[in-house]
């Protein structure tokens, strides 16, 4: 018979789930556990086949139980329950795999059908285990301040929450939101979660919603190519003790869309068209209005370029009404096959599309002409 392991320090609620299923279900047992240690301690004794926790409970919370799962070798369907659920909520969670939630108080028939599906899931293979993305969802949901350690094979990253929100990153040797797109491209990554925020100045002013979509563009790129990288220090695996090493609060942060307008300014009231058109590392460029026209180009030897910007700006806008987000992405950053990167800034009155030379930071042209694209913005389109 199969097991369920469901995880509460309500020992109210625990006894009152055994007897429901006791009397109506005889396909799978139940078996509980008061927090997440007694919980760790049930799965290495016996087999068990789906794990239903709270998230917030003494000793070992459910988060800690989860990031500790991530790294077993069998992978077990998880159902969280929290009480932050909402069904608008539930609209904007990306596809969450085997790792669901629902919502306390908890309706006992949906907790049932939840357990019955994610058993039918385990049962036909289709259970993958907790991604990172799904959890990183679960912190947003749960409003939970901690910092994030994912490991990929020689990769260490670090992600930092505050009240749900991300508000840093760091993966030698990217920090910031370039940071945020490489760790949550790993695949299969392993989870340590520490309930404190180490970081100390906020970078990332992104949703979550649109870092998970180019964390996961990013990993379809990568294909199943290893992550190489240097890592952090093996000494350190069972500890926190590296932190102390990364100042984070010295650290330069990528430009942010609020920051943007004061980077890296001359002093001087340079127009856009000026200020693109001294950019340095840039081997094509177009500036696109709202209305599709271009009001500036270099370089622009193809049909395709143009077209591509404006689709990418447009496509960026309409992800941004799905998701429910107040703003454009300050960015985006696409790599081509020959190593240059090509850079596009979305915005209500222009976008601009660059394509950077190799060994070029896209940043520092985010940065440099930053001033300039804020104010012919806020001017509606008079470079």
């Amino acid at each position: 018979m199969k097991k369920v392991l469901v995880v509460d320090d309500d020992h109210g609620f625990l006894l009152s789930l055994q007897d429901m299923c006791r009397e109506r279900v005889d396909s799978f047992e139940v078996v509980t556990a008061g927090n997440g240690k007694e919980a760790l301690a049930v799965l290495a004794a016996q087999p068990v086949d789906l794990v239903v926790t709270d998230l917030k409970m003494p000793e070992m919370d459910g988060f800690e139980l989860v990031s500790r799962m991530s790294r077993l070798k069998n992978s077990v369907p998880i159902i969280a329950m929290t009480a932050f659920g909402t069904p608008e909520m539930e609209d904007r969670l990306m596809d969450l795999g085997a790792f669901q939630y629902i919502e306390k108080p908890v309706d006992f028939e949906l907790l049932l059908q939840k357990i019955k599906d994610g058993l039918a899931a385990g049962a036909k293979g289709q259970v993958s285990g907790v991604s990172l993305s799904s959890f990183l969802q679960l912190l947003e949901l749960d409003r939970k301040t901690c910092t994030i350690m994912a490991r990929a094979g020689k990769r260490v990253g670090l992600l930092f929450f505050k009240n749900g929100s991300l508000i840093n990153a760091y993966a030698e040797p990217l920090a910031g939101l370039d940071a945020a797109f490489e760790i949550i491209s790993w695949d299969q990554a392993e989870i340590e979660i520490h309930n404190f925020c180490r970081n100390r100045k906020q970078t990332i002013d992104a949703p979550l919603g649109f870092i998970l979509i180019e964390g996961a563009r990013l990993s379809d790129e990568r294909g199943d190519q290893p992550v190489q990288g240097p890592g952090l220090p093996e000494e350190a695996d069972d500890e926190f003790a590296q932190l102390d090493d990364l100042d984070f609060a010295t650290a330069p942060p990528p430009p942010s869309t609020a920051a943007m307008a004061q980077a890296l300014s001359q002093g001087g009231k340079a127009t856009l068209e000026e200020t693109l058109s001294a950019a340095q590392g840039v081997n094509r460029l177009v500036l696109v209005a709202k209305d599709g026209t271009a009001k500036l180009q270099r370089n622009i030897d193809n049909k395709e370029f143009k077209p591509f910007v404006t689709y990418v700006a447009v496509a960026a806008d309409k992800i941004r009404g799905i998701l429910g987000y107040a703003e454009l992405p300050s960015h985006i950053i696409l790599t081509q096959e020959k190593g240059e990167q090509l850079l596009i800034i979305p915005g209500p009155e222009l976008s601009v599309g660059i394509e950077v030379q190799p060994g070029i930071s896209p940043l520092k042209i985010v940065a440099a002409i930053g001033p300039a694209l804020a104010e012919a913005q806020e001017h509606g389109a008079q470079a």
